[in-house]
Order: structure tokens, then C-alpha cells, then sequence
């Protein structure tokens, strides 16, 4: 039996050769300018200013390209709605700012309205409609190079004496991807159902899957603006609120409802009045805003902080401005941008901020150096040293809660990773990671629970952090 397969493979691959020498001699005696035949055909210039995008509204036929040029004096970004992960369109989306006089150009094959913004301000917006007609036919030698692709792969194949792998079989199932099929997943929820049902999903998969539980929080965000895409209405989208994921649902309503406010500062003034002052929900609402400034003002840092001085009352400012530093440094979001982070000085721009901000934005940089060294949890530690003396501990609380959201299921693993920082450093990272517990579960219980579950020696600034976070929870 394995003789007669071998021989049939071999008779397979020398048909094949034949049927490509037969195709190879028509090849060479046809005529060469047949492959310039449509070159030049089927492109459209949109001109993207400062202002915005001229035309704003083009019409293509399928297989059609579009160019952007950057005439403007800023850099800008054309890509698919929605804004900031861009899978209105996959692939419609240069990855990177397009600087002045520079163009990018993208090819549409689907039939439809696409929609798309100006990633740098959001604001900015434009639509491309494809038609739905046949593509334009592919020239000669493209129609060519795809028969020998295809016949090449044949060929391996016979001599294999396979048909070669299922299409399932090629297909990867990491990390990224099991996070992008569960966000595609919750959102056809909160589309067909309501957001509880997709929170409901989110729970459970944060429970059997790490990849997810260290992406809870940008998943439950999308969710939030997909909430308020839905219904339109900040009230209305409220009701499902949950704070699993550090509340990143509210933060996602937030969000959008800034997006589309006509009078932002206004509605930054009202928009948390619900929540009782003081209270777990009340943070996180000013907590939100911040992100919401930043979704806002295209992560525009100090513009930001502009918005959070609207508040008068200094625990409202401080939340508001912990939330703007969290989505500047923010390491979740693979299409974040901000102009106010340095690769080569991860700790930027903390030292130039006013004494006030020091503190949070020490306390987020964390996230963006481990976004740089991922899992090097030691080394943040040591780098911490190099933060403003008085600052330094906000560093290293900021690394035991960066450690403890990307090990939410092993605590053990992340007190551990506190104690080989320097003595001084211990502390306020096991603080750091007990208070992000306390966050990620909007109760105080579970957090007790886990201060019975370490060392001894870090017991009490395990109950320090819960009793310093207790007031969130007195009503």
C-alpha cells in the first residue's frame, strides 16, 4: 500500500510538470504588454488637510485604490471607524501617523459603506463607498503569477503524496488571537442581546482564560462604547453597569458620550452627579472622565488636564487626572497613541508635570515600560529607582499593580515579584497590587481574603491598603 501511494504521487507530480512546461512555452510566446493593460486605472486622490478630508465623500468601484495625501502641516491618520481599534474595514488602517507631504493608499474589494476618521482627531471624519460590481479583471501575467502560485503548491503537495493541510489545521490559536475572537464575540452580544449578556460572557472567560483576564479591561471598555453606541443615551446604557475589569464599562460610556457631546465641558460637570460623592462608583466615574478626556482630545496630555481642572473639588480633579495618566501610559489599547511617551525614557513626561500630578503619573509609567519588557517585573522594580526620589514609591506601587493585572490569577507569584525589589520598594508594590484586587472586584472582601494568603512579614500593608481604600465602600 505505501509502494502504490508513493507511485501515484509520483505520477501526480509528473503530470503536473508537464501541464507547467505546456503552460510555461504559451507564456513565453505571449505578447509582454498585455501586463500594463489597466496600470494607472482605478485610483482616487483624497487630500487629508488640517481640516479635514477632501472630498469627504468618494465613490470607487471594487478592486479601486484610494490615496491619501498629507497636504496638511500635522500628521494625520486615515483609518476605519471605529475609533481607536479600527475594525470597521480590516486592513484599512496604516498602523502610524502619515506625516506632511507623505501619502498612504489602500486598496477596497468590498462592496459597501465605509466609514473612517482621522485616528490623530477622531472628529475628522469620511466615507468611502465601493459599489457592488465585478472587480476590474486581473491583467495577464497577475492572472498568470496566481495559476503557478497555486500549481507550485500542487506540486509540493504530490510529492508529499498529501493534499496538504485543512484549512482549520493552518489556523493559530494564540493569545491575540482567542482575544480578538472574544471581543468580536461581545460586542455581536451587546449587538443582538444587551450588555449584560456580554458581561455575563466576559466573567466567564476571565475565569478559564488568563489571555483574556489580562485583556479584561480594554475588552469591558469596548463594550461600554458599544453600549452607548446601542442606546444613545448615557442613562439608558448605565443600567447594565458592572465593575468587573476595574469598571472599564463605565469608562467605555464615557468615553463615547464625550466623543459625541456638543458641549463637553458641560456634560464633564454633570455627568458623574448620580454617584454619591466619595463612593467606589463616584471615583470611577471621574476616573472615566479622564479617559474620556483623552479619547476626546486625541490623547492630547495637557489639553487633558485643562479638562479635569474644570472641577473644583480637588478629589474630583485628582481622579480625573489619575484616569488621563492611565490612558496615556496605557499599554492595552494596540493602536494608542500619544506624543507624550519615549521609548528611550519610559518614565517621560513625569519629571516636567506640576507637583500634583507627580504622583499618578509615576504611578501609571509602569505600565508603559512593562508594555516595552514584557514580564520583566524585577527589572521595573530596579528601573523605579531612577524616578524622582520623592516619587519613587509611586513607581514601585505602580509596578505591584501593573504585576498583579497581568497575574490576576497567581497573587502568590506577584507578592514574590514585590519582595526582590530593594526594601524600601516592598511596601507600597504590595500596596499596589492589593489595591488593584480591591479595584478589579469593586469589593474589599476579596482583597481580605488574600491578605490571610500572604507572607506575614506583608500582612499589614496588605490590611493598610484595604483600610486606606475602605471609605470607596461605606455606603
Amino acid at each position: 500500500m505505501v509502494n502504490d501511494g508513493s507511485n501515484k504521487a509520483a505520477r501526480r507530480a509528473r503530470g503536473l510538470f508537464c501541464l507547467l512546461a505546456c503552460v510555461s512555452v504559451v507564456l513565453l510566446l505571449a505578447p509582454v504588454g498585455a501586463a500594463s493593460a489597466h496600470e494607472g486605472d482605478g485610483t482616487v486622490v483624497v487630500h487629508v488637510t488640517d481640516e479635514g478630508f477632501e472630498p469627504r465623500l468618494v465613490e470607487i468601484g471594487p478592486g479601486d485604490t484610494v490615496s491619501f495625501e498629507n497636504v496638511g502641516d500635522k500628521a494625520h491618520w486615515p483609518a476605519s471607524d471605529d475609533h481607536p481599534m479600527h475594525t470597521g474595514y480590516p486592513g484599512f488602517d496604516p498602523k502610524k501617523p502619515v506625516a506632511p507631504g507623505a501619502e498612504w493608499s489602500f486598496t477596497f474589494d468590498k462592496p459597501g459603506k465605509w466609514a473612517y476618521h482621522d485616528h490623530m482627531n477622531p472628529y475628522l471624519e469620511g466615507e468611502v463607498v465601493v459599489r457592488d460590481e465585478e472587480p476590474k479583471s486581473e491583467s495577464f501575467l497577475s492572472s498568470v503569477s496566481s495559476f503557478f502560485s497555486s500549481l507550485y503548491g500542487s506540486v509540493l503537495s504530490a510529492f508529499a503524496g498529501e493534499e496538504g493541510p485543512a484549512p482549520d489545521e493552518a489556523e493559530t490559536n494564540g493569545p491575540d488571537e482567542r482575544v480578538e475572537k472574544a471581543r468580536i464575540g461581545l460586542l455581536a452580544l451587546v449587538r443582538d442581546e444587551d450588555p449584560k449578556a456580554a458581561l455575563v460572557r466576559l466573567r466567564e472567560g476571565i475565569a478559564e482564560d488568563d489571555a483574556l483576564l489580562r485583556s479584561c479591561h480594554p475588552l469591558v471598555h469596548e463594550i461600554g462604547r458599544a453600549a452607548y453606541e446601542k442606546y444613545g443615551d448615557f442613562g439608558e446604557a448605565m443600567k447594565y453597569q458592572d465593575e468587573v475589569c476595574n469598571s472599564g464599562y463605565l469608562h467605555g460610556i464615557i468615553e463615547t458620550r464625550l466623543s459625541k457631546s456638543t458641549d463637553v465641558f458641560a456634560d464633564m460637570k454633570t455627568m458623574c452627579n448620580p454617584y454619591p460623592r466619595g463612593s467606589f462608583l463616584g471615583w470611577q466615574c471621574y476616573h472615566g472622565l479622564g479617559h474620556g478626556a483623552m479619547f476626546y482630545t486625541a490623547n492630547d496630555l495637557p489639553r487633558s488636564l485643562e479638562m479635569c481642572e474644570a472641577f473644583r473639588n480637588p478629589s474630583r480633579r485628582s481622579s480625573c487626572a489619575n484616569g488621563v495618566f492611565m490612558e496615556n501610559f496605557s499599554a492595552d489599547q494596540k493602536l494608542h497613541l500619544s506624543v507624550y511617551l519615549k521609548e528611550s525614557d519610559p518614565l517621560y513626561p513625569c519629571a516636567e508635570q506640576a507637583e500634583r500630578y507627580k504622583g499618578d503619573c509615576y504611578l501609571y509609567a509602569p505600565t508603559y515600560f512593562l508594555s516595552l519588557n514584557k514580564g520583566d517585573y524585577v527589572a521595573a522594580l530596579e528601573w523605579c529607582e531612577g524616578a524622582e526620589a520623592d516619587f519613587s514609591s509611586s513607581c514601585a506601587h505602580g509596578v505591584g499593580m501593573q504585576t498583579m493585572k497581568e497575574n490576576m490569577s497567581d497573587p502568590k507569584f506577584v507578592e514574590s515579584t514585590c519582595m526582590k525589589g530593594k526594601p524600601g520598594q516592598i511596601k507600597p508594590c504590595i500596596e499596589g497590587m492589593v489595591g488593584l484586587y480591591v479595584f478589579h472586584h469593586a469589593s474589599l472582601e476579596p482583597a481580605r481574603a488574600l491578605c490571610d494568603r500572604l507572607e506575614a512579614s506583608n500582612r499589614q500593608a496588605c490590611h493598610g491598603e484595604i483600610e486606606s481604600e475602605s471609605n470607596l465602600f461605606a455606603s
